[in-house]
């Protein structure tokens, strides 16, 4: 009697496990969740790491906030096309901790767009790139 009720116990915390995976966005092939109207996505290209940030709701909504273990991001429209970008980029696999921060005001228009970029080195390792990108959607037919 009771190895079948540990064996459910056990498929069933397995299963719990794999939606709690898909609902977060840590399984391959599953976006990131919305949060805000904002997503973050990582994409690596040619050994350099892309920090997607993808905006919804650009007709409508004037500001977006996401924090994470891994960024602060802080987002405004200004107008049709101008938003002001505060943007940090933590990482606290070296002691102490960093922080890689940029702000500007752009002009932005839907599509892809790069705003900036870092570069750092670890001790004993190659030089590494991040880059951010911006993805506001095309503008409703």
């Amino acid at each position: 009697m009771k190895r079948p009720f540990r064996f459910l116990a056990i498929v069933g915390l397995l299963i719990l496990s794999l939606v709690a995976a898909w609902r977060g966005g840590l399984l391959p092939g599953v976006p990131a969740p919305w949060h805000d109207d904002l997503r973050i996505l990582h994409e690596e290209r040619d050994g350099t790491r892309v920090m997607v940030i993808e905006l919804r709701n650009t007709d409508t909504r004037t500001r977006w906030h996401s924090e994470g273990e891994d960024h602060r991001i802080d987002i405004r429209r200004r107008g049709p096309t101008l938003y002001e970008l505060d943007i940090a980029q933590l990482y606290d696999g070296v002691d102490p901790p960093l922080q890689r921060r940029m702000q500007s005001a752009l002009q932005l228009e839907p599509g892809r767009t790069e705003v900036g970029g870092f570069r750092f080195t670890e001790p004993g390792k190659p030089v590494q790139r991040q880059v951010v990108e911006i993805l506001l959607p095309a503008p409703a037919s």
